[in-house]
C-alpha cells in the first residue's frame, strides 16, 4: 500500500504493479514524456507531485499500466 502525501510512493506504486511499455511511435514512456514536458515548459524534473500526476493521468488512459486502486 502506498503512503498519502508521498508522492514518490505513490509514483513507485502506480508504476511497479506492471512494466512501463511504450505507448507513442518515438518509443516514449509516460516518465520519459514528462522530462521531455519539463525540459520545454521549464517544469522542474524533481517537482514529484507534477511527475506524479503527469504519469497517473498518461497511465490512466491505457490498459497497459496499472494505478495504486488496481493495487489493492
Amino acid at each position: 500500500m502506498f503512503e498519502y502525501g508521498n508522492p514518490e510512493s505513490i509514483l513507485i506504486e502506480v508504476l511497479s504493479a506492471r512494466p512501463l511499455t511504450t505507448k507513442d511511435i518515438l518509443g516514449h514512456t509516460p516518465v520519459g514524456d514528462f522530462e521531455h514536458f519539463c525540459s520545454v515548459t521549464g517544469c522542474p524534473k524533481d517537482n514529484a507531485w507534477a511527475k506524479l500526476a503527469f504519469v497517473w493521468k498518461a497511465t490512466a488512459h491505457s490498459g497497459d499500466y496499472a494505478l495504486p486502486s488496481d493495487c489493492d
